[in-house]
């Protein structure tokens, strides 16, 4: 018996030692650089595994370097983190506000007030009005607005019905109108429907037909990527029209920009882990320039890492005559891709995996955001990490204070 209880507690003691070894790569491998000069720095740890799942990036408190907005899932909180500035952003960051509220997995920002601040929305439903920069790090100076209790993904601020007012956008399916005056009022907020989405990943607002007002296009993983159509000023409170964009049914993330400098913006999706296209890169290139688009599709296999997941496209080699795409998969190794001799054959998109130390140890990797944290002139690539203990984390781009960025690219 006494060595049956010896052999328990032996269990146990390894498993907890194991847990604590786990939780700490983001110590042995944290700021070190990989052959490509690229580095991966640690905002805050995530050892209880809060789940953070959400990034937005602005000054909050105008000191001109980016602060970070972050939403916590599994924890229910999320947290206003400034930016220590460049002599020290490369360590955690521990001048911060949390704001409680309950499990959330998006978050968006923008002005809902219309006085000039940027504002905060967690879960679709929580609003938290900024109080203005003299108290921006007095979290309970922000007023909470709540709109719902339950969630509603990818909230997007934007003026919807074309008034100068900002609206929010929820679950890619709904909006509600600013209103013009009781603006921290819930009551004064009116909702509208433009359609029914299963499971969001983006929604983002953009004209696609070149109508002059902008469309919304939706990841909507589960079904398709799709779109809907605006229906003009005067329709806009009415159900809006939805076409596919692409028939992929189970997407991660997408974005819109124009990857080979045609003056045309074109549509990048990662594939995910289920579909045909499980564990490729949709790029779709647009061939018109009004009316409906018209693309050409190219598939291109992900060099490494588990399956693509997040997506950004911005210049990563000092050439503004082409930019890059860069992925983060779920986990592993982030990995860019660009083109040769001619964007329009998929045999001519080549990769490169940009080997950063820990890379194994980043277990759940989400979207790619951009934001020059470091002051350097560069964009830095930011991110979260859920279930390896990174938590809230940024890849330090060497393009201009490295000359470590090498282009050998591999197909």
């Amino acid at each position: 018996m006494k060595m049956l209880v010896a052999f328990l507690f032996s269990l146990i003691f390894a498993y907890e030692i194991s847990a604590e070894e786990t939780f700490s790569f983001w110590k042995i491998y944290g700021g070190k650089a990989g052959p490509t000069g690229w580095r991966c720095h640690v905002v805050q740890p995530d050892p209880e595994d809060h789940g953070p799942d959400g990034i937005n990036i602005h000054d909050w408190d105008g000191d001109g370097d980016p602060d970070l907005f972050v939403n916590f899932e599994e924890g229910g909180y999320s947290r206003l983190y400034f930016n220590p500035g460049e002599k020290k952003v490369r360590k955690a960051w521990l001048d911060f506000i949390e704001f409680n509220h309950s499990k959330c997995e998006d978050s968006g920002i923008g002005d809902l007030d219309a006085d000039g601040d940027t504002d905060y929305v967690a879960n679709g439903g929580w609003v938290y009005f900024n109080p203005g920069k003299s108290k921006v790090r007095d979290s309970s100076a922000w007023i909470k607005m709540t709109l719902f209790d339950y969630e509603r993904r990818v909230p997007t601020v934007t003026d919807v019905d074309g008034d100068g007012l900002n609206d929010l956008v929820v679950g890619a399916q709904e909006w509600y109108k600013q209103p013009k005056i009781r603006k921290h009022q819930a009551r004064s907020w009116k909702k509208f429907i433009i359609g029914n989405n299963r499971w969001p990943m983006n929604c983002i607002m953009y004209d696609l037909d070149y109508d002059g007002d902008k469309d919304m296009i939706v990841a909507d993983r589960g079904r398709e990527i799709c779109w809907y159509v605006n229906p003009g000023k005067n329709k806009v409170t009415s159900m809006w029209e939805r076409k596919t964009l692409h028939a992929h049914h189970e997407p991660m993330f997408m974005t819109i920009a124009d990857v080979n400098s045609d003056q045309l913006e074109d549509v990048v999706i990662t594939g995910g882990s289920k579909g045909n296209l499980a564990e490729k890169l949709i790029v779709l290139l647009r061939l018109n320039n009004s009316g409906e688009p018209i693309f050409q599709e190219i598939i291109i296999d992900q060099p490494t890492g588990i399956f693509p997941k997040g997506v950004a496209v911005f210049d990563l080699d000092g050439d503004p005559k082409k930019k890059e795409i860069l992925v983060i998969p779920k986990s592993g190794e982030l990995w860019t891709t660009t083109y040769q001799n001619g964007s329009d054959q998929s045999q001519n998109w080549q990769t490169m995996p940009l080997v950063i130390p820990g890379a194994e140890t980043r277990k759940k990797m989400d979207n790619a955001w951009l934001g020059d944290l470091d002051s350097d002139g560069d964009l830095d690539v930011i991110t979260t990490e859920e279930n390896g203990g990174w938590g809230v984390i940024w890849f330090e781009n060497p393009l201009i204070d490295s000359d470590k960025i090498h282009r050998n690219p591999s197909k």
